[in-house]
């Protein structure tokens, strides 16, 4: 066979083709086959390989994978992104855009529609504040203080600087607007900090200019908690006020947004707390505790505290990082995600709180929460509050489904000093005849009367059919006791189921 002869004039030619081939196929080469893979500048997760079905959405899915992960992909929309911010002051990001005098302000059409006053759901704020009412009910009557705390957008407090192509009609009903309106009208305690905010931002900056905007930074943040701490002050005398004194302010410099990778260059306030004397207790209970989810669950307990007071919130992300703002002043803080909703009175059982804060932003009432969070037909367990007059009823029985942190044999419940297990956690089953209707079973220990049922656990009963209680103790509040496990009828006839008593054995 013949050499292949090639000609000095065909050299450009064979390297061109040789260079365009190498474009095709190495991208195809440099697939990014790893699983869980995040995109810096799009702040997406990539696509997963799907399993294989025969259909039009698996060609789909295989489509989308490769479309995510194809090799340069990243780069090339590194390179696109920060060229159209050089050279036409254009952002090109999901997240976010730029604002009138260098802002930069969040791009969910959500959040653009609320600015713009078009997506107010009352139907949706009237089911949040039925629950936040009967949140309030159940809390008062255990002689626990409440109270909902509403943060607002950048885009509420810093309307000026958002986008002018942006119209907002002000003859419509903003989320806060009807919020507020709703909740004067309602006995909760209730505190919407736009009023303070705005008075203020004249003197500071409240949200960043470009880092973290979805958020206020921690100036607009003390702001909105020294309202907390006057309810704090006017509830318990021996809670500490918060005060700036405690905290060192400085600035943080940043060079890239928080949930996007893009060039920016700013210096952001920060507030620490000087002589921090909490511990740090988040993974204590998280394994074994009932919820949702456990994003932003943290937990401090202070052995140095003035108090015996416990702080239980529930919070998102802007209220994510203030844990400071309560350490030091309460025996124990817990911050608990938002979206456990549907566990409010589980935590409450579970944590033995003297004060609840319920918190939410501004932007997840007419974006996320009305996907995630239902709060119709919300139930809460009453509180017990019988004469202790308590008989035996030979037609009410209980079945001990499962049990963890400790077992359960007849009337004794062991708990072995070895087991690392935080929660003591009994779960059971009531039987009763039919015309009873249903019963609330409580738990009474020498400190505390629990309540064994929460919403979760109820909408679970009244889809299965059947009358489920779940007993949970932290185990460092258990000790060699007794604790009655009895049931309350519709009509006020009150059961005793046990009386167990508290053992250690190895």
């Amino acid at each position: 066979m013949g050499k292949i002869k090639i000609e000095k004039n065909s050299i450009p030619s064979v390297a061109f083709i040789a260079v365009f081939f190498m474009l095709l196929v190495l991208p195809a080469l440099l697939l990014n086959v790893k699983s869980e893979q995040m995109s810096e500048y799009e702040n997406k997760m990539l696509e997963e390989w799907p399993e294989f079905e025969a259909s039009e959405d698996y060609m789909k899915s295989v489509y989308n994978y490769v479309n995510d992960r194809i090799g340069f992909r990243e780069g090339a929309i590194a390179v696109y992104t920060e060229a159209n911010n050089a050279l036409f002051g254009a952002m090109v990001n999901p997240l976010f855009m730029w604002g009138e005098e260098g802002h930069i302000y969040y791009k969910d059409k959500d959040y653009i529609a609320a600015f713009q006053h078009l997506n107010t759901d009352r139907e949706y704020i009237d089911s949040m504040v039925d629950f936040l009412e009967k949140t309030d009910d159940y809390l008062s009557s255990k002689d626990i203080r409440f109270l909902y705390f509403v943060c607002p957008d950048k885009k509420t407090i810093y309307p000026e600087y958002f986008p002018k192509t942006v119209y907002a009609d002000g003859r419509r009903e903003s989320v806060l607007d009807y919020l507020d309106e709703k909740m004067a009208a309602s006995s909760v305690c209730y505190i919407d900090p736009k009023e303070q905010l705005l008075s203020a931002k004249g003197d500071e900056l409240l949200y960043n200019k470009l880092y973290d905007v979805t958020h206020w930074n921690d100036r607009g943040a003390f702001i909105g908690h020294k309202l907390i701490d006057e309810k704090v002050q006017q509830w318990f005398d021996d809670v500490p006020p918060l005060t700036e004194d405690s905290f060192e302010l400085n600035t943080v410099h940043v060079d890239s947004l928080d949930n996007a990778k893009f060039a920016i260059d700013e210096d952001v306030p920060l507030y620490s707390l000087v002589d921090d004397q909490t511990a740090d207790y988040t993974e204590l209970l998280k394994t074994a505790m009932d919820c949702n989810t456990d994003t932003f669950y943290t937990h401090h307990i202070n052995a140095t505290a003035p108090n015996d007071r416990r702080l239980l919130v529930f919070t998102d992300s802007y209220f994510q990082s203030y844990q400071k703002f309560y350490d030091n002043r309460f025996k124990e803080v817990y911050f608990v995600h938002r979206q456990n909703y549907d566990y409010v009175q589980y935590f409450v059982n579970l944590t033995f709180p003297d004060m609840v804060i319920f918190e939410t932003a501004e932007r997840s009432i007419s974006s996320e929460m009305p996907v995630m969070s239902d709060f119709s037909g919300y139930y809460y367990e009453p509180p017990y509050k019988g004469s202790g007059g308590f008989a035996e009823n030979p037609s009410v029985t209980y079945e001990v489904t499962g049990v963890k942190g400790g077992r359960v044999e007849g009337s004794y419940i062991y708990l072995d000093p070895a087991d690392t297990t935080p929660i003591f956690r009994m779960d059971a089953v009531i039987n009763a005849p039919e015309e009873m209707g249903h019963l609330n079973v409580y738990a009474r220990t020498e400190d505390e009367c629990i309540e064994t049922d929460y919403c979760k656990l109820h909408r679970q009963s009244a889809e299965e059919g059947v009358d489920r209680f779940s007993l949970s103790i932290q185990r460092r509040f258990m000790s060699q006791q007794e604790i009655e496990l009895f049931a309350v009828s519709a009509s006020g006839e009150e059961i005793m189921l046990e009386t167990f008593e508290v053992k250690y054995d190895g």
